[in-house]
Order: C-alpha cells, then structure tokens, then sequence
C-alpha cells in the first residue's frame, strides 16, 4: 500500500476500535444511539463486533493488498448503511456527518489501495 493508504487505514483502525470499545464498554451511551436510530438493542454487540472485526481487518491491511481491498469494501458499504440509516430517521447534517465522512474516507482508502 502507498502512504495515503497506511494513512487512512491507520484512521479507520482507531475509529473502529474507539467506537467497537464504546459498544462494548459504554452500552447506555451506545443503546441511546442505537435506540434513535431505529436499531434493536440486541443489534449493538454486533455492531460493536463488526467494528472490532475492521479494526483487526485494518491491522493485518498492512500486510496484504487484498485484506485491505476486502476491508475497505466493507467499511464502505457499512458506513454507507449507517449514513443512510441517519438519513432515514431524518437526523440533523451534524448528526450524519461523522458517518458521511467516514464513508467518504473508506472510499478513498480503497481508492488508494487499488492505486499503483
């Protein structure tokens, strides 16, 4: 991967991992989240293993192209379902921005993974 991929990847890694910790650690902050999105409680520790699986994903990326293409695609389409997910229950910009960036940086690192 060239250095704008590390860089992102790095980024993804620890937002994955500080939110997946956050699920499993801070539940009534993460259930109130959850509960104003419109997602089951019983849907939180999944989440919080999804991010904690892109987290390790990120981790091994370093080591191989096609782990970060696969981890990229995923974080793409899971923060994609979770700006939609905001819009949905019609959340403020403010609100949806964070997973709207995070989407937008995902494409970008499988942009850059692809890159020669």
């Amino acid at each position: 991967m060239n250095l704008v991929a590390n860089i992102l990847a790095g980024l993804l890694l620890v937002v994955c991992a500080v939110t997946a910790l956050v699920d499993f650690t801070q539940k009534e902050k993460a259930y109130e989240l959850t509960r104003r999105l419109r997602i089951p409680d019983k849907a939180l520790p999944v989440l919080g293993a999804i991010k904690a699986a892109a987290a390790v994903g990120l981790a091994l990326s370093y080591a191989s192209v096609g782990m970060a293409k696969l981890v990229g695609v995923c974080l793409c389409i899971y923060f994609a379902v979770a700006t939609a997910t905001h819009t949905r229950v019609k959340d403020s910009i403010v609100q949806t921005l964070p997973a709207f960036i995070l989407t937008a940086l995902s494409v970008l690192f499988v942009l850059t993974t692809f890159a020669k």
